[in-house]
């Protein structure tokens, strides 16, 4: 058995849950020959204020987006990065050293930026080789953080990654354009007819119905509150669903939300079934994270993106446009305006939408990620 360590920050949930659909994909191609141990190194760093720092993710995106974007270009250069290295990545570097030491991987794979180097310096004292390779887990605009050349390989998740990691001096060899890792059951459940029938009737969804499904992440960001509202007024032909995750604040809003036409409403909090409700949906409404986009482009499900954090997800907006799998529609009425259009009868707009989805999903992404993974463990062990 080959064992695997996989290191995560619990920054919101998208590095999380690409380690756990890479961990699932291997568990499922190979049973029993990989023992995956997933951990978040900031949540065992000293002092404790540092990994007490990763529960601030969700409340300063939600509530001062403006805060996560002066953090990010402040800490976006090699020169910044540098100084995080020698203060506060000291004791993650101890944190992970240790674990290294306890569980003598075969391979560390980090799913962080902040985790590259720190990974590279940890195995460097270990007696035997050990490979190292990095998941990047933003989309389109890539944190210089990224950037490490000491690792054995680098996954990026677009031809606009590829390049910012060749412009960044990591050899071409290394490079592995292979897209974002995704958990299989947005790529494995019934695209068919009959079988999203079967999943709408599992939810408890009508068959003929259009169904507008408004999420925002783990941390439910995204003013999911305003934007459900605005749909829900408007006397949209269109059930309504919304998926708050961890946002309490947002879910207790929404109870009661009643459509002014009497069409559907169902407020949901944190759900373990996400791939269900997009395979069963006809259009998502979400903040701009790479996650939901790589998971709503493998269900087939065209996108209107309202919001983004500054920093990574600009680049993720101006991507999905220019490739017409969805629409930048930050205002209410601009929200409803495209709701509308999308959910008319007949909508030659959906049918071209569906069509960009189609060509840009990526649904073996995971399992090549699960491959390379494979292979660099298997090559130094």
């Amino acid at each position: 058995m080959l064992r695997l360590l996989f290191l995560v920050a619990d920054t919101g949930g998208g590095h999380r849950a690409a380690a756990t659909a890479v961990e699932r994909q291997m568990a499922a191609m190979s049973p029993g020959e990989y023992e995956v141990t997933i951990l978040d190194p900031f949540a065992s760093a000293k002092p404790k204020v540092i990994g007490g720092t990763a529960g601030l993710y969700g409340p300063i995106t939600r509530h001062a987006r403006w805060l996560w974007g002066g953090l990010y270009h402040s800490t976006n250069s090699r020169a910044a990065v540098a100084v995080l290295e020698k203060t506060v990545l000291r004791s993650v570097t101890s944190a992970v050293t240790a674990a290294i030491g306890a569980i003598d991987p075969d391979c560390v794979v980090s799913f962080h930026p902040l985790l590259n180097h720190v990974s590279v310096r940890a195995v460097r004292g270990q007696a035997r080789r050990i490979p190292v390779v990095t998941v990047i887990t933003d989309l389109v605009d890539i944190h210089v953080a990224w950037e490490c050349r000491e690792v054995d390989a680098v996954v990026v998740p677009s031809p606009g990654g590829l390049d910012h990691c060749r412009r960044a001096g990591i050899p071409a060899a290394r490079c592995h354009d292979f897209g974002l890792a995704v958990d299989r059951r947005f790529t494995e459940l019934p695209s068919d007819p009959a079988g999203r029938a079967a999943i709408r009737d599992r939810l408890g969804l009508r068959g003929e119905s259009f169904v507008l499904l408004v999420c925002g992440g783990a941390d439910g960001s995204g003013g999911l509150v305003k934007h459900a509202r605005a749909i829900a007024a408007a006397s949209l032909d269109v059930d309504l669903i919304v998926i708050c995750g961890r946002n309490e604040r947002a879910r207790s809003a929404l109870m009661g939300l009643q459509t002014t036409n009497g069409r559907m409403v169902r407020v949901l909090g944190y759900v373990n079934n996400m791939a269900e409700w997009m395979r069963a949906s006809d259009v998502v409404v979400s903040k701009a994270g790479p996650g939901t986009i790589a998971e709503a482009l493998c269900c087939g499900l065209p996108l209107l993106l309202v919001w983004y954090l500054p920093g990574q997800e600009r680049g993720n907006v101006e991507w999905v446009v220019d490739i017409g799998a969805g629409r930048y529609v930050p205002r209410d009425e601009q929200l409803v305006d495209a709701v509308a259009e999308l959910s008319a009868p007949g909508s030659e707009a959906l049918a071209t939408m569906r069509a960009a989805v189609k060509a840009a999903a990526r649904p073996d992404a995971t399992r090549r990620i699960a491959d390379l993974i494979a292979s660099m463990a298997a090559s130094g062990a």
